[in-house]
């Protein structure tokens, strides 16, 4: 019951972590009222753009005066394919067809708990599978959430395996990680060669259709495992749709209610061996894309910069250090009381810029946590809204 107990409280924690963002702070739009006449700053004027006009955007292009805002050298926006205003839905009954998770992870059928189902279902995920003795444990949800976990994730939840420290973190779509090394179970592995095998196997094993998986982050992690130094990597893959990703920076919570307008959205991974997968999530549950509609004009980069600028410039400096085309999840609720993530659940998935500031460290000791080193500010391409978790 410990590690039951334990895991769903990192899970919680992953969770809590992600639900901090809130509107513009009321302070921010007090100042700004005092900026009176300032053109600049209060121009609401759009320009639109296509989407190949957009592909080929750069920053030296936007001749603009800023107020307390520093952009990054540039930006490339090349990889969009489409974009479209998008429908999405969890999984139902997922429980129902558990068998492939079963078989994928190499669960004994024989050995499968069956009599906790109901006692385990609010605990993070219904347990199917908990044994000391192989070191694996399995929890799925019919929403389609899969855990499972091994080897040294299994000891580390377990108390088996203390937390030492991350010795690197590779931000992969800005780092060239060729030629480096990890120092993994069976000796030095090619940290790029775990990640197109990670890839390869989200891909064959937890396809989405229409979407693609590519890993963005790496840290190797150092554990103490009965007076032993052991390291394993850690992976957060991104979900993406015709050439742009899912939100994983920051989420929103709805007011004081435990609902949440957006929330992000990927894949945790640990490999302790090159083929040693020892953690999987799914994070909130799986996801299918049910429609589209298709936009073939938006808000251009230089007055999303705009727009970003009249919104936040006034209360602090911004050191910009990305700027991404990216999809916010939006659920749809049947009821107040109704949670995000719920079998069956819609969402509506929202094309927006997303400005992104390095601030802070994520140190966390499980998974990968980008909201604990950026902040967010998202702007709609279609509607020109601005949504923060500053503040």
């Amino acid at each position: 019951m410990k590690f039951k107990i334990k895991i769903s409280f990192l899970l919680l924690c992953l969770a809590c972590l992600c639900c901090g963002c809130q509107e513009t702070p009321p302070e921010v739009r007090e100042r700004m009222a005092g900026y009176g006449e300032n053109k600049q700053m209060a121009s609401k004027e759009r320009t639109y753009c296509t989407i190949a006009e957009l592909k080929g955007e750069k920053l030296s292009d936007a001749d603009m005066r800023l107020d307390n805002v520093i952009l990054p050298q540039d930006v490339d926006f090349s990889g969009i394919e489409s974009i479209a205003v998008l429908n999405l839905s969890f999984e139902e009954n997922y429980t129902e067809n558990r068998e492939e998770a079963i078989d994928l992870f190499g669960i004994d059928e024989n050995s499968l708990i069956s009599d906790t189902l109901d006692e385990e279902r609010n605990m993070g995920g219904t347990v199917i599978y908990d044994s000391p003795i192989d070191r694996k444990y399995l929890a799925v949800e019919d929403n389609g959430f899969v855990s499972f976990v091994s080897g040294l994730t299994y000891d580390y939840i377990n108390d088996k395996a203390k937390y030492g420290a991350i010795l690197e973190k590779y931000d992969l779509e800005a780092e060239d990680i060729s030629g480096k090394k990890a120092g993994l179970e069976e000796g030095e592995v090619d940290i790029a060669a775990v990640q197109k095998s990670a890839e390869n196997w989200l891909k064959e094993e937890m396809p989405i259709k229409g979407c693609e998986y590519r890993i963005s982050d790496a840290y190797v992690r150092e554990l103490e495992c009965s007076g032993e130094k052991k390291r394993q990597l850690s992976f957060y893959a991104e979900v993406f749709y015709r050439g742009m990703q899912f939100n994983s920076y920051a989420s929103k919570q709805h007011g004081d209610s435990a609902q949440v307008d957006f929330y992000m959205y990927g894949i945790q991974l640990n490999y302790d061996g090159r083929e040693q997968l020892s953690f999987f999530s799914n994070g909130v549950g799986k996801i299918h894309i049910d429609s589209s509609k298709e936009i073939h004009e938006v808000i251009d980069l230089k007055s999303a910069i705009q727009l970003m600028n009249e919104e936040m410039s006034g209360f602090r400096e911004l050191n910009i250090t990305k700027i991404l085309p990216m999809y916010v999840l939006y659920p749809k609720y049947k009821t107040d009381e109704e949670l995000y993530s719920t079998p069956g659940q819609t969402m509506e998935g929202r094309p927006v810029y997303a400005f992104l500031i390095a601030e802070g460290t994520d140190d966390t000791e499980f998974g990968i946590n980008k909201s604990n080193a950026y902040k967010a500010i998202f702007v709609d391409m279609v509607t020109g809204g601005v949504t923060t978790n500053i503040g």
